[in-house]
C-alpha cells in the first residue's frame, strides 16, 4: 500500500495539467448552459436564492491536494446524479425537441462523466468522502412548471460552482506547474546532446 502511495502522488503531478484543462473547459461549458436555459425559459439572469444544494466537508488548508480532490470529487457526483435528474425530467417532458441547449446539456454531462473518471485516478487510495444533497428534486414537484425551472437553474448553478472551484484546485497544484515541465525540458535537452 505504501509503494501504492508514492505512484499516486506522481500520478496526481501527472494527471493534474489534463484534468485543470479539462475542468476550466466543463467550468465554462456549464456557465455557457446556465445562460442557455435562462433564455430558452425567458428566466431572469440574477441568481436563485436558497443556498447551495450540495454541501461538502470545508476544504481546510490542513487538508492534503489528494484529500481536496477526493472532496470536490463527491460534490461532482452528485452534480452528475442531479443533472441527470434534470435532463431525465425535461426529455420526459419534451421528447422530441432538438436544440441547442439540448446538445449543450448532453456535451456537459460527458464531460464532467470523464471529469469524474480523471479526478478519481488522483484520489487518496480507499478514502472516500460524501458530499451530501439538502434538497432533492422530488421535493419541488409541488412548485409546478415554475417551480420545477427554477429548481434547473439551481442545479446548473450548483454545476457553475463546483466544476469552478474543482478547476481552481487542480490549477493550483504547484506539483504539476513546478516539477513536469523540468522534466519535459530534461528529456528534450538529452535528445540534443545525443545528436
Amino acid at each position: 500500500m505504501a509503494g501504492r502511495g508514492t505512484n499516486g502522488r506522481h500520478g496526481l503531478r501527472g494527471r493534474a495539467g489534463t484534468s485543470a484543462a479539462l475542468a476550466r473547459l466543463l467550468h465554462k461549458e456549464c456557465i455557457q448552459l446556465l445562460k442557455s436555459y435562462r433564455n430558452s425559459e425567458s428566466l431572469p439572469s440574477s441568481p436563485v436564492e436558497g443556498g447551495h444544494l450540495i454541501s461538502i466537508p470545508p476544504l481546510v488548508p490542513q487538508l492534503s491536494d489528494e484529500e481536496k480532490i477526493s472532496i470536490l470529487h463527491a460534490a461532482l457526483k452528485e452534480c452528475l446524479r442531479l443533472l441527470e435528474d434534470v435532463i431525465t425530467r425535461e426529455d420526459e417532458e419534451f421528447p422530441d425537441e432538438d436544440s441547442e441547449y439540448k446538445r449543450l446539456r448532453k456535451t456537459v454531462r460527458d464531460r464532467l462523466r470523464h471529469l469524474l473518471a480523471s479526478t478519481e485516478q488522483m484520489m487518496v487510495d480507499g478514502q472516500k468522502f460524501e458530499a451530501e444533497v439538502k434538497e432533492e428534486l422530488d421535493g419541488q414537484a409541488t412548485g409546478g412548471s415554475f417551480g420545477l425551472k427554477m429548481w434547473i437553474v439551481r442545479v446548473f448553478q450548483e454545476l457553475v460552482h463546483w466544476t469552478g472551484q474543482t478547476s481552481d484546485a487542480l490549477s493550483s497544484l504547484p506539483a504539476e506547474k513546478e516539477k513536469a515541465p523540468v522534466s519535459q525540458r530534461t528529456r528534450r535537452g538529452a535528445g540534443k546532446l545525443r545528436k
